[in-house]
């Protein structure tokens, strides 16, 4: 009798440790089983409810744009920043983390830098900025930043500027670039209003897409794979390279217009529209609206912790923080 309890008490031990491991390894197919939200506005103390884009520091600290300024968010207390502090304007259209936490603003009338407290503008007044209008910005593996606007795309590398505008046939596709994204080879990538630009240093490549609105490109980003997800008018592409896959609303999108794109820690892709958001882990779709936890349907960005909580900035109500047990 004595060695069957041990033997069962072994069996329950195995188990133990079996479940334990299981519940420690993120699978990159787990469908998360329990959700909660977090709601964070202006009477929390962020600067606006008028959220536009959102980036997460190497600190894990979120850095809140909106279109009355920014909000730097420690998870507890809020910091924030307007003009009179160094914005160039107030109104930001992106945010982008470099080296050394070095965050970069976008907005309409050029961009700001602040690292270590000081804050830098660039304009096409003061810098090599070709154009005011700055839609996006993205950081090379040369931590050199690249500026999206709206005619064509600077680059500061050090003290030197250079720019590209649209060439027959021999540059830039078109001189309207919404947004920027760089590879793992250090490529960059351009969504234009009229096509997809790539640029590896020396030579361009154009990408056309057979339907007029998926030309249209409003947001770039590269999965953990290395593959390119194309946010458009017509929904989202995903390229691995050498084949394209369109998906849209027939395939499960919540609306079809993509404005933003982003991916959690389980692989599963995430996108914002003017409708709200959609979440696809490669086979089925998810979608969420203000009937089950969006405070406002209008998504303009989507960001992921390193707790892996999805944070959503929405167009008049705020910023929700979606967090996903498995």
């Amino acid at each position: 009798m004595k060695n069957k309890q041990l033997f069962m008490i072994y069996l329950a031990s195995l188990l133990i440790i079996q479940m334990a491991m299981v519940g420690c390894t993120k699978s990159k197919n787990e469908v998360p089983k329990a959700e909660s939200w977090a709601y964070y506005a202006a009477r929390h103390g962020l600067i606006s409810n008028y959220t536009t884009s959102l980036a997460i520091d190497l600190d894990n600290k979120v850095w809140i744009g909106t279109e009355f300024g920014v909000s730097h968010f420690d998870g507890e207390n809020y910091s924030n920043f307007n003009t009179p502090q160094g914005l160039v304007y107030h109104h930001i259209t992106k945010i982008a983390i470099g080296e050394g936490n070095r965050v970069y603003f976008a907005s309409p009338f050029g961009a700001s830098l602040l690292s270590n407290g000081n804050w830098q503008t660039f304009n096409a007044d003061n810098s090599g900025l070709n154009y005011n209008y700055v839609f996006d910005i993205a950081i090379d593996t040369d931590n050199a930043p690249w500026f999206a606007t709206g005619k064509g795309v600077s680059v500061k590398d050090g003290d030197d500027w250079s720019s590209y505008e649209k060439t027959e046939g021999t540059s830039l596709v078109h001189n309207v670039v919404r947004s920027v994204a760089v590879d793992a080879d250090n490529n960059k990538w351009f969504g234009t209003e009229f096509g997809l630009s790539k640029f590896d240093g020396n030579v361009w490549q154009t990408y056309i897409a057979e339907n007029p609105s998926a030309d249209f490109v409003l947001d770039l980003f590269f999965d953990s794979q290395g593959s390119l997800w194309i946010g458009s008018l017509a929904g989202v592409t995903k390229y691995d390279g050498s084949t394209f896959i369109d998906y849209d609303m027939s395939s499960g999108l919540v609306y079809t217009s993509v404005q933003v794109i982003a991916q959690d820690q389980y692989g599963h892709m995430w996108f914002g529209t003017n409708f709200g958001a959609s979440r696809f882990d490669g086979t089925s779709w998810k979608n969420y609206t203000t009937s089950n936890g969006l405070p406002d349907n209008w998504i303009t960005d989507i960001a992921v912790d390193s707790e892996n909580q999805i944070w959503f900035a929405t167009k008049t109500k705020g910023v929700a923080v979606l967090t996903m047990q498995p």
